[in-house]
């Protein structure tokens, strides 16, 4: 009986450690993460979805660190990569969408304040079909790619 209580015990520590960062509705969202930077630049947040559900999208964003904040792609254009805005981001049914540098992602554009590594940097992220969720992101000092 003992072994079963360590067992358990161990496994829920170890779930937990899995568990999603934020859920809404069918929606978990995992391993938030924004660039560092300072007032006046631009920085980009990223975190993957995973559906267990029908599928749903990414509308919009929002985050107080920034004058705008919006919903972006890298796609090819005129033979050149380019970032874009897009109107929305596509989660699959029961599927996964990875926001990503190169891919999609959250752009923070004229940042108010500085964005200081190892804070924690609330977006609210709203769902066409599951509402409206606030995301931490944890604040990494990574080099911004060319264009951000």
């Amino acid at each position: 009986m003992r072994r079963f209580a360590i067992a358990t015990a161990v496994f829920c520590a170890a779930a937990s450690v899995y568990a999603a960062d934020v859920k809404v509705s069918n929606l978990s969202v995992d391993d938030a993460w924004a660039r560092t930077g300072q007032p006046g630049q631009v920085s980009a947040a990223y975190f993957e979805v995973k559906n267990k559900g029908p599928a749903d999208k990414i509308v919009s964003a929002n985050c107080d660190c920034a004058k705008a904040t919006e919903l972006h792609d890298v796609k090819m254009v005129d033979g050149a990569m380019k970032m874009v805005p897009v109107a929305g981001m596509e989660v699959p049914a029961n599927g996964e969408l990875k926001l990503k540098p190169g891919s999609y992602h959250i752009m923070l554009i004229g940042l108010n304040r500085p964005l200081v590594a190892g804070e924690t940097l609330p977006i609210k992220v709203k769902f066409e079909k599951s509402g409206e969720v606030t995301v931490n992101a944890k604040v990494k000092d990574k080099a911004a790619p060319a264009g951000h």
